[in-house]
């Protein structure tokens, strides 16, 4: 910075530019009334160095005292880091010097109470109210002083003495002068005091307004981490959805889930609990780190209901949390988690069925809100899916084995029956290109199978070593299709047997219906079930339940092959 910078009055000291408002303003009023003083003191300087400088006037030669002065006030113009106080003491001691000089060179009482009124104005302007005060009893002592030796000196040395010749006219000339001065400074020290109420309101509005904006950037910081926080959440959660519809593991599934809960959430501990079949105790399934992990080996299991937050919740069927763990008394002290301050218990429910519950546990107190609550209880929540779709899942697999194996046995009782009833069925075929005399060929066996199920073989003899891949597909194809329509062959011929059953079951119900009597449908129900192939003789007894009174009649009915006798007792 150049000196031309210095002495400029838009430049301020740092130590005014700390106090800040009003003594910004009077370091400029300051520092332009210095510069002004330099710049009109040069022809003063100029023109008092051209009087006879050993000229006595009160024994202080005159240029002397001019050029001290200004020297002063170039030296508190240039000092400008010198303290505020002394350079503008300086200005208004000038200012004073300046008055007392005029007082003994021309003894004009207007001059002097022109120069001490510039005096004071001055000091309203660059002084507080005391040192206004203060300069206003040292201005009325000088009029003061001078109208009192007047008076008691009939032939003073200054002219503006000898006209104060009584009192009266000293105590109107101090009067006049403390009424004007009372007055200029008086509106000066009300402006000034105005506008220090200005600016220092200004300053505490700017101090508001810088709060303001600091608090509004912390919000705006804060929300921003909240609203990063939330998204890390959410991506969480959708990864661990993503996680849930892709693993049909469930101990594999839980470590996933709790290790990404705790990495992305920055907590201490997660762990799922699930209840027993006794459904008395909610066993560890999962936990994350090396707490996790000897729990898991030692079995660790909490009592439903008992005394332990996840207890509590499933007991309640309610997330549970705790800010404070030291204050809070359902909480089950866990001596492998001793960093815990805040806990989280959430319940895993499906379909109104609570299936266990997740602990989450975090080093901070406070660590918890309502949206953690939230986005923690929908990964409960698809916990509670993925275990229901792994239950059911299990349950359709184990259906669909037992429906395999009671199809199983059907077929094979059913192709049993069919053997039974038919014999042997096979069927041999020679291509008629056979070349004779053939000395070697390899048999190839291909089952046949129906719903995983086999009910024949086909045994092909070939004079090469193997099927092409063409021929294996063909093979596999027919073998296929020879089963399926051997099983439609079968269905239809039972489906037949089936129908005639029903219809012999039709005629012999008309048949029944027609009947007369006891006898007519005995003979009717013996000649319908002698029909029957195996059927070599019928015999159609009635036996009441109850201790029988023998009849005196009774009837039986005997039938062989379609022609049998009949014969009743």
């Amino acid at each position: 910075m150049n000196i031309t910078q210095k002495i400029s009055p838009f430049y301020i000291p740092p130590a005014s530019a700390q106090t800040g408002g009003l003594m910004i303003l009077r370091e400029r009023i300051l520092q332009s009334m210095l510069l002004v003083l330099c710049v009109l003191g040069i022809p003063i300087v100029v023109e008092a160095s051209g009087e006879n400088l050993f000229e006595p006037l009160a024994s202080v030669p005159t240029v002397y005292l001019y050029v001290g002065i200004y020297l002063i006030t170039l030296a508190a113009t240039f000092a400008r880091h010198t303290a505020y106080n002394l350079r503008a003491g300086l200005l208004t001691f000038i200012v004073l010097l300046l008055a007392v000089t005029e007082l003994f060179e021309s003894g004009q009482l207007g001059e002097l109470r022109m120069f001490l009124l510039a005096y004071l104005a001055l000091t309203a302007v660059l002084f507080n109210t005391r040192t206004l005060i203060f300069a206003m009893l040292i201005s009325v002592g000088i009029i003061a002083g001078a109208g009192i030796y007047g008076v008691n000196n009939p032939d003073p040395p200054i002219a503006i003495l000898a006209n104060l010749k009584n009192g009266t006219d000293w105590i109107t000339s101090t009067l006049v002068f403390v009424a004007l001065s009372a007055v200029i400074t008086g509106a000066i020290a009300m402006i000034i005091n105005g506008l220090n109420s200005n600016l220092r309101n200004q300053a505490e509005l700017a101090k508001s307004l810088e709060y303001e904006r600091d608090m509004l950037e912390e919000r705006i910081d804060e929300r921003t981490r909240i609203m990063a926080r939330r998204m890390v959440q959410l991506r969480t959660s959708a990864e661990i959805s993503r996680a849930i519809s892709t693993l049909s593991d469930p101990e594999g599934l839980f470590q996933q889930v709790v290790d990404l809960i705790r990495e992305r959430f920055d907590l201490y501990y997660v762990g799922v609990f699930l209840l027993d079949t006794a459904r008395q105790f909610a066993v560890l399934q999962a936990g994350t780190g090396e707490p996790g992990k000897r729990m898991i080996s030692q079995g660790h299991q909490l009592a439903v209901g008992g005394s332990s937050m996840i207890g509590w919740a499933i007991a309640n069927r309610k997330a549970r949390i705790a800010l404070d763990v030291g204050a809070e008394a359902v909480r089950f002290n866990n001596p492998n988690l001793p960093m815990t301050r805040s806990e989280l218990a959430l319940p895993i429910i499906a379909h109104d069925r609570v299936l266990g519950a997740m602990t989450i546990q975090s080093d901070m107190a406070n660590a918890f809100d309502e949206n953690d609550i939230s986005i923690l209880q929908s990964i409960a929540d698809s916990l509670a899916i993925a275990l229901e779709n792994d239950r059911l899942y299990n349950e359709t697999r184990q259906r669909l084995d037992e429906i395999r194996t009671l199809n199983r046995e059907y077929l094979q009782r059913a192709w049993a029956e069919t053997l039974e009833t038919n014999g042997e069925l096979s069927y041999d075929y020679q291509t008629p290109n056979l070349s004779e005399g053939r000395n070697t060929s390899k048999e190839i066996q291909v089952p046949l199978l129906l719903r995983d199920e086999v009910i024949g073989e086909i045994t092909l003899e070939i004079d090469q070593p193997s099927l092409s891949e063409d021929q294996k597909i063909f093979v596999e194809n027919l073998t296929t299709q020879t089963a399926i329509a051997l099983e439609n062959a079968r269905l239809l011929h039972e489906t037949e047997r089936r129908a005639v059953q029903e219809q012999k079951l039709n005629e012999l119900a008309a048949r029944f219906s027609r009947a007369l009597n006891i006898d007519e449908i005995l003979r009717a129900a013996a000649q319908e079930l002698g029909q029957l192939p195996a059927v070599g003789e019928v015999s159609v007894q009635i036996n009441p339940m109850t201790t029988p009174v023998k009849p005196s009649t009774g009837q039986t009915g005997y039938l062989s092959g379609g022609n049998g006798k009949e014969r009743v007792r």
